[in-house]
């Protein structure tokens, strides 16, 4: 009988990790005030095209034309019906698409390198002469109300939406996603002037990734998207900046009966451009940000109270929120509160490890290294950050400002963004059921 291998117990080190240089990312202004940065990025014969367009505070706040848009916009050109169009991206080796992201339209195409000029011939295409067609209007408009009215009944849609509206009220931030109805009321037409107001180059940030030289990539750019270019140079109305987030008491929303509540907490965080801006990453990954945190090892490990604790911060136009999130039996909503209110304040008070600050800083860096090391999530990446104002060069300088992090700078951003006292509470739940035990511990709501 042969025998078993030993087991080697010895595990290796964790190597430190690199980090980026300063990419070669070159910034153009090119016709119709369109603002355009081009990276090149081998490794894959391929490109990706990034084009963001901001939506007013109207567009925002009443996004049913935006929704439906962003579906029926690639539903036939006067050159193709949609079945055509489709087989002339195939044919390019790529895709393309588009979605509503917050405040922001974003418009994505990829396709083998060498396609560059088809691919982005096509993009124009698509922008100055898509035609919505009326039927394909419907059935897109349709489809997209069955997915909202999906998405509305499952309950941690409900509460992030009403946390939204909790920290931002009147704001555009704080509108409730479109209802079906609504959404089955946008025709073609408005559809097609929708696109005029919203989708030209004045506003609007380009971005170009792939194994294609940078400069190369803009004149392309600029040579194919020449009568998209031309045909207009309207500009979006700035967005008001969001208030600040009104702390306090909890605000419930009755599912009665259910079996589960959801907790979401938010509260105001600092822009990507603050100087505070990295500690806070730090600190956000040590309290919910990643998988060996404080509230993981609490609500999950310890007590066993929901499976995949979470914290994060969204950023946008108008604000940078700090935003919270637990599904947690209905027995003890109250019991996960407090013990995540306990961990905020646990961080804010008694501070953080040496142990915790690497573990953190090796997290964070890692996982945006990764985020960006793929031409499509370097597109990506770019794009967020030009949407709401950051410079490119925020690439290379994000993870080595992580490094240079110091305990004491992680603690002072947890004490001035992550109080406890700063946040706004929402639950979703059987009311009936978690009112009492929440109202031992705060001012409750009815939402």
């Amino acid at each position: 009988m042969a025998a078993r291998p030993k087991l080697v117990e010895d595990k290796p080190a964790i190597g430190s990790l690199r980090l980026p240089r300063k990419a070669n990312i070159v910034e153009k202004e090119l016709p119709g005030k369109l603002s355009a940065i081009a990276l090149r990025h081998t490794g894959v014969p391929l490109v990706e095209i990034r084009l963001s367009f901001p939506l007013e505070a109207g567009e925002i706040t009443h996004s049913a034309p935006s929704l439906v848009l962003t579906d029926a916009l690639f539903a036939g050109t006067e050159q193709h019906d949609r079945e055509s169009l489709a087989e002339a991206v195939e044919r390019l080796g790529g895709g393309f698409g588009a979605s509503v992201s917050g405040d922001r339209v974003d418009l994505h195409a990829f396709a083998l390198a060498a396609q560059l000029p088809e691919i982005f011939a096509l993009v124009a295409e698509v922008l100055t002469s898509a035609t919505y067609p009326a039927g394909e209007v419907r059935a897109e408009r349709d489809r997209k109300a069955d997915e909202v009215l999906i998405a509305l009944s499952r309950p941690e849609v409900l509460a992030e939406e009403l946390l939204s509206k909790r920290m931002f009220g009147r704001h555009p931030y704080g509108s409730a996603m479109p209802r079906p109805s609504a959404l089955r009321r946008v025709g073609a037409e408005a559809l097609r002037g929708l696109h005029r107001t919203l989708l030209h180059p004045a506003s609007a940030k380009l971005v170009v990734v792939g194994d294609v030289p940078a400069r190369r990539a803009l004149d392309i750019a600029t040579d194919e998207l020449g009568p998209w270019l031309e045909s207009g140079s309207g500009a979006v109305a700035a967005l008001e900046e969001a208030p600040p987030v009104r702390p306090g008491g909890v605000a419930l929303l009755d599912r009665t009966p259910s079996v589960q509540s959801v907790i979401r907490i938010g509260g105001s965080a600092p822009r990507r451009e603050a100087e505070e801006w990295p500690a806070l990453v730090l600190a956000n990954d040590i309290l919910g940000g990643m998988f060996t945190s404080r509230l993981v090892e609490n609500l999950r490990e310890r007590n066993g109270y929901t499976y995949s604790p979470r914290s994060r911060v969204v950023h946008g136009r108008a604000a940078s929120t700090f935003r919270f999130g637990a599904e947690v039996s209905t027995e003890v909503t109250a019991a996960a509160l407090v013990e995540t209110r306990y961990e905020l304040g646990r961080l804010v008070t008694k501070g953080i490890t040496d142990e915790e600050l690497e573990a953190a800083r090796s997290h964070s860096i890692g996982s945006f290294l990764f985020q960006t090391a793929t031409q499509s999530g370097l597109a990506s990446t770019l794009a967020a950050l030009g949407s709401t104002g950051s410079r490119p060069g925020y690439i290379a300088a994000f993870p080595s400002r992580l490094a240079r992090c110091t305990r004491a700078e992680v603690e002072e951003a947890a004490r001035r963004w992550l109080s406890p006292a700063a946040m706004a509470t929402v639950v979703v739940g059987d009311a009936r059921s978690v009112a009492g035990p929440l109202s031992s511990l705060d001012v409750v709501t009815a939402a």
